[in-house]
């Protein structure tokens, strides 16, 4: 289970909210996956998850350009790059019966989440943090 902590947190309400959800939808297949098994569990992760993403990606890029954010360009390419693991992941999903091996899919998704959450959403977000709050006029202990 995966936990929200406050020190994951932007500061800007909507990118938080949609990262949370992120956390939020991990967990939710988790409990799926003991409940109802792979194919349920997957099927329940996956729908609307591309477009869900795609959108919250868009606000957070738009928001990257309001405050003049330098990684903006670096960080669309990771975004791309999870776009792609998504739907790539969902086409697998669609081939598969629902006693098919979700073994290999299952591990791809479980390094996808694990990417998202470390690497994404705790490192490469976060660099947006000074830069949002600067833009408001808020400013770190440290800074003026």
């Amino acid at each position: 289970m995966l936990i929200w902590r406050d020190a994951m947190a932007i500061g800007q309400p909507e990118i938080d909210r949609a990262r949370k959800h992120v956390i939020g939808r991990i967990n939710d297949f988790e409990r799926a996956l003991g409940a109802h098994g792979p194919h349920t569990a997957l099927g329940l992760f996956l729908t609307g998850l591309y477009e869900e993403t795609s959108t919250a990606f868009g606000r957070e890029e738009k928001i990257q350009r309001e405050c003049s954010f330098p990684f903006t360009e670096m960080h669309h390419r990771e975004h791309a790059a999870i776009l792609e693991k998504v739907e790539l992941l969902k086409e697998q999903y669609d081939e598969l019966d629902a006693r098919g091996n979700f073994t290999p899919l299952l591990r791809e998704l479980a390094g996808l989440a694990k990417e998202w959450i470390t690497a994404h959403i705790v490192q490469s977000d976060l660099k947006l943090r000074p830069y949002w709050l600067n833009h408001n006029g808020i400013y770190l202990r440290g800074q003026h």
